[in-house]
C-alpha cells in the first residue's frame, strides 16, 4: 500500500456539491463522477489505493464488462454518511481481479473483499498513514508480509489489512511476481529512473518494487 497525498479537489465535484444538496451517492451525475474518478485516479498516479495493480484510464463510454475500477468510500458511506461526500474519503479501487484482463473475473480482493469493513483501531489508512508502505514487506515471489521490524501493534494492523483486502491472494501474488520479474530485467539506472515517485503513472506494485530494489538491494 502506498500514501496517498490528496491534491487540490476535483473542480466539477466541488462545483456541483457546491450547488446541491445531496443526500445520497447516486445522486451524483454520471458526468461528475467520471470526472472525479479520473481525477482520483491521477491523484493515486494511476494505482489501486489498496493492491496498487495499474489501473486503466475511466473513458465516458465504457461496457460493464470494460470496467476496471470504481471510485471507493475509504470509511464506508454505509457506516459513515457524513463522510459520503467528503473528498479526503474517496479514492479509486480496482475490481478485485486482475485489471489486465480481457474478461471480467470474480472480484476477490480489495474493496470487493473489503466491503463494509472498517475498524478505527486497526485500518491504515492510505490517505492519513504517510507511513504506511513501512507495514508491508514482500519477497521475490510476490508474497505479501507484515514488517518484521515493526512493532507488535503495526505488525497486528499490517496482518488486518491483508486479512481484510486479500493482499495476499494467488492472483495479486502472481501479478507481483511477474511486475518484478519484469524489472529484474533492467540494468540499475533504469531501475532508478522507472521508480521516480515523481512520474504522473507509475509502475505497477510501485511500493513493493521500491522495497525490493531501493531498499533491499541499496540501489
Amino acid at each position: 500500500m502506498k500514501y496517498i497525498r490528496k491534491s487540490t479537489c476535483c473542480t466539477q465535484f466541488t462545483e456541483w456539491f457546491t450547488e446541491n444538496q445531496a443526500s445520497y451517492w447516486g445522486e451524483l451525475p454520471t458526468e461528475v463522477k467520471h470526472a472525479l474518478h479520473n481525477h482520483l485516479w491521477r491523484e493515486q498516479q494511476g494505482l489501486c489505493v489498496y493492491c496498487q495493480q495499474l489501473i486503466p484510464e475511466k473513458t465516458a463510454k465504457q461496457s460493464s464488462a470494460q470496467i476496471r475500477s470504481h471510485i471507493e468510500h475509504i470509511r464506508p458511506r454505509s457506516v459513515y454518511p457524513n463522510r459520503m461526500f467528503d473528498y479526503d474519503n474517496l479514492s479509486i479501487s480496482c475490481e478485485g481481479f486482475d485489471c489486465t484482463a480481457t474478461t471480467p473475473q470474480k472480484k476477490e480482493f480489495c474493496e470487493h473483499r473489503k466491503a463494509d469493513e472498517y475498524d478505527e483501531n486497526q485500518f491504515l489508512n492510505p490517505i492519513e498513514q504517510p507511513e504506511i508502505a513501512d507495514y508491508f514487506e514482500y519477497d521475490i515471489e510476490g508474497r505479501i508480509f507484515a514488517n518484521h521490524l515493526r512493532s507488535n501493534i503495526d505488525q497486528q494492523k499490517a496482518n488486518y489489512m491483508i486479512k481484510i483486502l486479500a493482499l495476499d491472494h494467488r492472483e495479486l501474488n502472481r501479478l507481483r511476481e511477474s511486475s518484478y520479474s519484469q524489472l529484474i530485467q533492467e540494468n540499475d539506472s533504469d531501475i532508478k529512473e522507472l521508480l521516480n515517485p515523481n512520474y504522473p503513472l507509475l509502475p505497477a506494485f510501485y511500493t513493493m518494487l521500491n522495497f525490493l530494489f531501493i531498499k533491499q538491494l541499496d540501489f
